[in-house]
């Protein structure tokens, strides 16, 4: 990695991935995390109540307070975690990272109140990229949050250098994920034990509404790229090259992947997201098509159905339900 003090006047080039869940962004993540002198953080909006309030789990298996990784960056940051109120957190998320809130928050004419509002809450975001930065020395920092919104809110800021890449999957293989019953083995609590389920009706809307999200980011000017699980599953050294040209990043990073789809993990710092962060050692890349057999075929009627518009637009063409 580079020297951190070579770089700690620098804007953080930040990486974020946008999408719906279950779109494939924890696969992407530690795929990016394997390239050197990239850190990848995990779902930082997530973050503030799960790894800070409840002291879950990092992705290297220690608890929150108990990673060397995550102290450093909080005592960089903020003089340390306990300094952050989680509460006002989530008072100024529900008043600028919300679906309802994206309208205003991608248009160019924001009131002075709004940008005030929402430079005081990305502050908080912007403190963790510049001290992973600083303490690592990372070129680039990944953030896996997904939320459009949330993206859109740190478009305003002009201390990082923003780039999006909008990961998008399948409607009908997203849908079916959302189906299963998934522990959270970081989990402190009974009530968090499970990652949330939707129906298919629900994540369909989801799905479309997200996207739908993603795709405006493109009126506030920042880089953005759109990119395919399935692609990226079947051809990641050429589908991150790609993406790496078109976001004007880095270009010579090698992903240390073999002919026949197999790549070591390495353990990761991810604050939270999808159990696949937990995933080390020797993986070997499959896509996951389990819906096309285990989907009911009414669920898959549905959301085909549904989704059929956009679904052709990013190139899932093909008959309904098939």
């Amino acid at each position: 990695m580079a020297n951190p003090d070579a770089i700690s006047g620098s804007k953080p080039l930040v990486l974020y991935i946008a999408g719906s869940g279950r779109s494939g962004s924890t696969l992407l993540e530690r795929l990016l995390g394997q390239l050197e002198g990239v850190q990848t953080l995990g779902e930082v909006h997530h973050m503030w109540l799960r790894a800070i309030g409840k002291n879950e789990q990092c992705g290297c298996s220690e608890i929150f307070t108990e990673c060397e990784f995550w102290s450093q960056v909080g005592q960089e940051a903020f003089g340390g975690w306990d300094k952050v109120s989680v509460d006002e957190v989530e008072r100024l998320k529900s008043q600028v990272d919300r679906q309802r809130h994206q309208p205003v928050t991608a248009s160019p004419w924001t009131s002075k109140e709004r940008t005030r509002k929402l430079l005081e809450y990305t502050d908080y975001y912007a403190r963790v990229y510049h001290a992973v930065q600083k303490t690592t020395g990372a070129r680039i920092i990944v953030d896996s949050g997904k939320h459009p919104s949330l993206a859109l809110a740190l478009t305003h800021r002009n201390d990082i250098d923003l780039r999006i890449v909008h990961l998008v999957r399948d409607s009908r293989g997203v849908s079916h994920s959302w189906g299963k019953a998934v522990q959270r083995p970081e989990a402190t609590t009974d009530e968090d034990a499970m990652m949330q389920q939707y129906s298919p009706l629900v994540s369909s809307v989801l799905w479309l509404s997200t996207n739908l999200a993603a795709e405006g980011i493109r009126l506030r000017g920042v880089p953005r790229y759109r990119m395919r699980y399935e692609d990226l599953v079947a051809r990641p050294k050429p589908t991150l090259l790609k993406m790496f040209q078109s976001l004007g990043m880095p270009e010579d990073l090698e992903l240390p992947i073999a002919d026949d789809g197999t790549i070591d993990l390495r353990p990761n710092h991810s604050a939270a997201g999808n159990p696949m962060r937990f995933s080390v050692g020797t993986t070997k890349l499959r896509p996951d098509t389990a819906w096309r057999t285990q989907m009911g075929s009414k669920d898959r009627r549905l959301v085909s159905v549904l989704t059929a518009s956009l679904r052709y637009c990013y190139g899932y063409a093909g008959k309904l339900g098939t």
